[in-house]
């Protein structure tokens, strides 16, 4: 199998606060894989590290072959992540699109 996602020995801190601690993971190609843990616990952290929307203070992150602080740009189009719940406004209009 090919690994999509790679992370190795990630670490993340707030100032003195450890936020995430030599975290490795590898998820291959038509995986489910999914991150359980209490709140404060760096699961958010993981993921927007893994996104490239945080910037990790060491380890090595790969996603399709590339690097989140990196490839950003080529990343971003291809991946997607719901990290809390989400809903949509109470009232949203759907429109046609014009020919």
């Amino acid at each position: 199998m090919t690994a999509v996602v790679e992370v190795e020995h990630l670490r993340k801190a707030y100032g003195s606060v450890l936020a995430v601690d030599d975290v490795s993971l590898q998820v291959e190609q038509g995986e489910i894989f999914g991150l359980l843990g209490p709140n404060g616990a760096g699961k958010t952290t993981t993921v927007e590290c893994v996104e490239g929307l945080r910037r990790p203070d060491q380890g090595r992150i790969r996603v399709l072959g590339l690097d989140p602080e990196r490839d950003t740009r080529a990343l971003r189009p291809r991946i997607g992540c719901q990290l809390q719940q989400a809903a949509l406004p109470d009232r949203i209009r759907v429109a046609r699109p014009s020919a």
